[in-house]
């Protein structure tokens, strides 16, 4: 019998957190799925981790292949998925019990979403503490990711499950992108295709140091890269809304160059761009940081 659900993990040198992502796998409650690792060119012990794994559950397997990044990884595994459903999951987050047995009832439920997603906890690097719940909404999810405003799904690429139908038809994840490949499918996705909100936290993420996400230059060029794609397909309902959209990013970018990359001229250029760009809504969104209600 096919596995209704088939779990996605991309890994690259991933052996420190490996077995505790797997390992919450095998606690979930619902259990008709099949797990595909695709190990992405790996030199440390991933495989050798993997492979005990396959010798002890035949719903596991793995794909080795050279290493291609992170997007060309995922889009690998979902092409060789035998479930209904897809479920992203990364190397190195945890998933809680119920986990794949709630999001697969919202799919299956009278509702019948295309995809689903819930709420997440943001923990340290033992998964020890909560630092953080990171609530998400299944209200405007397209618009309020274009406007770069609160995450709509929390951590998509641990946390969406969806028909596998969706994929493809430009829903997929573009090999040129790596931290922002996420935001650039969750994008596609609620573009076409209608997502709900399971509303509790039901996966745990990890910070880990050195992440990355913490790589300034990576997330100024991915987020640039990324918009323009926006752009290029079109997904802007209107030429004042893009303006708005690309304004918010190059804020993003300038506020991650002054706090985290400690380089104020690279800051400053990126301000300088947003009120060029749109210049009223930039007034307004500095103003309103300095004069709330």
């Amino acid at each position: 019998m096919e596995p209704i659900v088939s779990i996605i993990i991309p890994a690259y040198n991933a052996d420190r957190f490996i077995s505790e992502t797997i390992e919450s796998v095998l606690k979930q409650a619902f259990d008709s799925w099949e797990l595909i690792i695709v190990n992405d060119g790996s030199t440390d012990k991933t495989k050798e981790i993997i492979d005990k794994y396959i010798s002890r559950d035949n719903r596991i397997r793995i794909i080795n292949q050279s290493n291609k990044g992170v997007s060309v990884a995922r889009n690998t595994g979902i092409e060789n998925a035998k479930g209904q459903f897809i479920a992203l999951l990364d190397a190195d987050d945890l998933w809680q019990e119920d986990n794949l047995k709630e999001k697969v009832n919202l799919l299956l439920s009278n509702v019948k979403p295309d995809f689903v997603f819930s709420d997440k906890n943001i923990a340290d690097e033992k998964m020890e503490n909560i630092l953080h719940t990171s609530i998400g909404s299944d209200v405007n999810i397209l618009e309020n990711y274009l406007l770069w405003g609160k995450e709509p799904i929390p951590g998509p690429c641990s946390n969406l499950v969806f028909k596998k139908t969706c994929f493809g038809n430009k829903v997929r994840f573009h090999p040129e992108l790596s931290n922002f490949a996420d935001k650039h499918f969750a994008v596609q996705l609620a573009r076409q295709y209608v997502g709900k909100r399971v509303p509790k936290v039901l996966w745990n993420y990890r910070v880990v140091s050195g992440s990355m996400s913490k790589d300034i230059l990576l997330h100024e060029t991915d987020s640039v890269k990324g918009y323009m794609l926006f752009k290029e397909s079109g997904v802007f309902k209107s030429d004042s809304f893009r303006r708005k959209c690309f304004s918010n990013m190059y804020f993003i970018v300038a506020g991650s160059w002054w706090k985290d990359g400690n380089n104020k001229t690279r800051a400053l250029y990126f301000l300088l761009k947003a009120f060029f760009i749109a210049p009223f809504h930039a007034i307004k969104k500095v103003l309103s940081k300095f004069y709330k209600p």
